[in-house]
């Protein structure tokens, strides 16, 4: 075995606690199956899959990347035929952080499911991807290429990094969360809640690129934004605080690289206006933007910046990279369903977790303890979005 140091992702993760180590913190995909596959040559697929990338056998501690030497995969053989059966799976950290199911029945599945510590929903796409490129070599096809990095190599150059640039970091994050964040109006409160919603209707998407393109933002900055100003009016003055991810590749080898590069970071934005302006998209964008330049910067440090400890929002957005169908050998396999961690925690002030689709919709998952942000004012915020972005009509009391 050989170490590695952990990533901020990592650490971050770590500092949260057990519901964010625990076997339920996984990325997972389900595959369906224009005909069965061979398990033997699944299985030799998958580990040299495995032997391929460290992180694929990689279990992170407390303190470091503990990487074991190739070994079997984790490959089970089931039957059924339902992929929302299927769709989520623990990853125990005894096991190794990835687990592949071959599902025989009519159709036919594979499911993949990874620790959220190794993985973000790229990483899923990608080992999906190579393991049908290798499927397709034991048959005799050409082999895919190496990869250009391991994690490994990213988490080191990262610390490297952060050394260099902490005391800029540092100074950025302490001016800009010392100050007064905004309180939720606690005058309607409920019980807690979880629930599926659609943020933006079919159609919606186009609108948020639209106005993306027209005002110099991204699709993502335009949804945060939209947002903040529909939230508006269920908070009072001063600026507020939401949580977000961003995707940090900095380097051409690290984009196509298998890993967990996410960082997690609050975004102190400025108030919002009642109505999306271009102004404050811009506003926002660059909020977005030097958020990303010091996110590297400890999260738990961030926290204890703030005068007060109130939990805040937390939206993420995850833009659509819906992929295209894979071909194992002569079997073409079609992403039918993915999901991120089941969420095992009690509720939070207020969390989104969103994604676009291919049919133009803006889906999240949606959970609240209920104070302040009962279900019938969340579900109220979501035709205000829209209308935010002109894909709809908001209600007058949300203008």
């Amino acid at each position: 075995m050989n170490t590695r140091p952990l990533s901020v992702f990592q650490r971050a993760m770590l500092d949260c606690g057990p519901d964010f180590t625990g076997q339920w913190f996984t990325m997972n995909a389900v595959l369906r199956l224009s005909a069965p596959l061979d398990p033997d040559v699944l299985s030799a697929a998958l580990t040299n899959l495995i032997a391929r990338h460290e992180i694929l056998r990689t279990r992170v501690t407390d303190e470091a990347q503990v990487v074991s030497p190739p070994g079997p995969p984790v490959f089970e053989v089931h039957q059924g035929s339902d992929p929302a059966d299927w769709l989520h799976a623990p990853v125990p950290p005894e096991s190794g952080p990835l687990v592949v199911r071959l599902v025989r029945g009519d159709p036919g599945l594979l499911a993949v499911h990874l620790h959220h510590l190794v993985a973000d929903p790229g990483t899923v796409w990608a080992v999906c991807r190579e393991l049908a490129a290798l499927y397709s070599a034991e048959l005799g096809g050409p082999a895919p290429p190496m990869p250009a990095a391991q994690y490994g190599d990213y988490a080191a150059a990262e610390a490297r990094q952060r050394r260099t640039t902490e005391a800029g970091d540092r100074a950025w994050w302490e001016t800009a969360m010392a100050r007064d964040f905004v309180s939720v109006r606690k005058d309607e409160n409920g019980p807690p809640y979880a629930e599926r919603a659609t943020l933006l209707p079919k159609a919606g998407l186009a609108a948020v690129h639209r106005f993306a393109r027209t005002h110099r933002t991204t699709p993502a900055t335009t949804l945060f934004a939209a947002l903040a100003c529909a939230m508006r009016p269920c908070t009072g003055p001063g600026p507020r605080v939401f949580t977000t991810v961003f995707g940090l590749r900095d380097r051409p080898e690290w984009r196509r690289m298998l890993g967990p590069c996410l960082l997690t970071a609050y975004v102190p934005l400025p108030a919002p206006p009642s109505r999306l302006t271009p102004e404050y998209a811009v506003e926002v964008r660059d909020v977005l933007r030097d958020c990303r330049r010091h996110c590297r910067f400890p999260m738990p440090e961030v926290r204890a910046f703030r005068e007060t400890p109130d939990a805040v929002p937390f939206y993420e957005y995850v833009p659509d990279d819906w992929p295209e169908p894979y071909d194992f050998g002569p079997v073409t396999a079609q992403v039918v369903a993915a999901a991120g961690p089941k969420d095992t925690r009690a509720p939070t002030t207020l969390a989104i977790r969103s994604r676009s689709t291919a049919e133009g919709t803006v889906t999240a998952h949606v959970s609240s303890d209920g104070r302040g942000w009962s279900r019938d004012r969340v579900r109220s915020l979501w035709p205000a979005v829209a209308g935010q972005v002109g894909a709809g009509a908001a209600p007058d009391s949300l203008r």
